[in-house]
């Protein structure tokens, strides 16, 4: 039997993509450079046949303006291709009739000429869109076939979309009850130990706990293939919505997207006042590019409990990698700063709400500049509210106070590298042209090295290889 494997992107998505760079230095002190790309590619079904006539758009800013938006169909090939001059983050959707939409985020230019395959799949087996109309039956349609080192297809470390899923799902793993005591961090003989003891008990009693404290253990132990058999046995011994969170939040974290997005979708229709398992399932969303939807959970998430704070976190969070304001995400954060008024991120996020919907035009600027002022009493360490008090200052063309609050911000965090930009530019603008230098130079330098971090941080990730078993069942021989 032939079985095709793929790394789960966006829609079963087996993905990397290709930019070819021509790199031209501009005059000028800053040495920021411009770039002429063209990104290219070929669109399949899930055997590998070629899709024809798929409409392929590309987008800055995740806005599919029909009077900006890039716009192409593929050839008798399956084959597309863009010139582009602008480096940066872009969102390529691809479309086709009976097929489901494909959104993915990647950013241009890549260190590496690759390739770009986008797979569509049928409409009719995973319907696109809320993830309230996705229905699935006891069993999963999907197996975790194996893991495989992650190479972040679709983005690099700048990637302020991507970096903010792999965030998100760090948080959604903090929000499990931890049911292996964590006090110290234990030894790798300690945790063999335990393994050993667990699996002595369920020779014995074969237990959900049982089951799920070894997925705890496996996970410690680096071994993320059998921590999810374990996961995902407990949770058929037991669906409780512990077993159901504890499987769901394991895929998320090593990137099996589409089945977390399934897992946390069954945990919310069997306990539906979950407000974690919302949460996971807003993240997981994210991750799959479904920003409005995600946004949508985590509104939800906020109302069962509206004084506990994850799911306002999780909002902010994406509000603040979004170029755009969620219908829902002002109202819910305007109450996150009401009902936590000393909470430094309440009123941040508030305050960045507020921003992005009218700017310093509005006539709430004032209110955003108080929010942003008690969230720095509240934390006078906070770097991002110094940046984006000095962004307001900024438009409102208060350059004392703009270099001010850049600076304040570079002061509390050295390493902070849009800090560093903001203030160049600020310095460049106010002709202290040695100043604007150094900053520009910190800047590229804290670029280069943060982005070599994260890529080093994702090639240590072992991701799950699924396999889902509508493919395998269909694969030939």
């Amino acid at each position: 039997m032939r079985l095709r494997l793929f790394k789960y992107g966006t829609i079963a998505v087996a993905w990397a993509a290709m930019a070819l760079l021509v790199q031209t230095p501009l005059s000028g002190q800053d040495k920021i450079h411009a770039a002429q790309l063209a990104l290219q590619g070929r669109v399949n079904d899930a055997h590998g046949a070629p899709i024809s006539g798929a409409s392929v758009s590309l987008a800055q800013n995740g806005d599919f303006d029909p009077a900006e938006t890039a716009d192409v169909k593929t050839d008798s090939n399956g084959k597309f291709i863009f010139p582009t001059s602008k480096p940066g983050t872009y969102l390529l959707r691809v479309r086709k009739n009976g097929f489901n939409e494909v959104v993915q985020t990647l950013a241009l230019p890549f260190v590496q000429q690759k390739s770009c395959e986008v797979v569509l799949t049928p409409s009719a087996s995973h319907a696109r869109g809320s993830a309230d109309a996705m229905q699935f039956s006891d069993d999963s349609n999907f197996t975790i076939a194996g893991i495989t080192d992650w190479t972040a297809a679709g983005g690099h470390g700048s990637d302020i979309n991507l970096r903010t899923s792999e965030s998100l799902a760090r948080d959604t793993r903090t929000l499990e009850i931890p049911t292996v005591q964590r006090a110290q961090t234990p030894t790798k003989e300690q945790l063999q130990s335990q393994r050993d003891e667990l699996q002595s008990k369920v020779a014995r009693n074969d237990t959900a706990d049982l089951h799920r404290y070894l997925g705890d253990v496996d996970e410690q132990l680096n071994d993320p293939l059998a921590a999810e058999r374990e996961y995902e046995h407990a949770t058929q011994l037991d669906p409780s919505e512990q077993n159901y969170f504890a499987w769901a939040t394991e895929l998320l974290l090593h990137r099996a997207i589409g089945p977390a997005q399934q897992v946390f979708t069954r945990g919310v229709n069997a306990y539906p006042q979950s407000e974690r398992m919302l949460a996971g399932l807003g993240a997981a969303l994210y991750a799959s590019g479904l920003y409005v939807q995600a946004s949508e959970r985590l509104c939800e998430a906020s109302d069962l409990k509206p004084n506990d704070s994850p799911p306002y976190l999780f909002l902010g969070k994406m509000l603040q990698a979004s170029a755009q304001l969620q219908a829902c995400a002002e109202e819910k954060l305007a109450r996150f700063s009401r009902n936590q008024p000393t909470n430094p991120f309440a009123n941040f996020y508030y305050a960045l709400a507020l921003w992005k919907r009218a700017g310093a035009s509005h006539p709430q600027a004032d209110q955003t500049e108080s929010l942003l002022n008690k969230a720095i009493a509240a934390n006078p360490k906070f770097a991002e509210a110094y940046l984006q008090l000095g962004i307001l200052y900024a438009a409102e063309g208060r350059a004392a106070e703009t270099i001010a609050a850049y600076e304040r911000a570079v002061s509390v965090n050295p390493n902070f590298a849009e800090a560093h930009f903001r203030l160049a530019q600020a310095y460049k603008k106010s002709g202290e042209a040695e100043k604007a230098q150094h900053e520009f130079q910190t800047y590229e330098q804290l670029q280069k090295s943060q982005a070599a971090a994260v890529d080093q941080q994702r090639r240590e990730i072992q991701q799950f290889v699924v396999v889902f078993k509508d493919q395998e069942n269909n694969s030939g021989n």
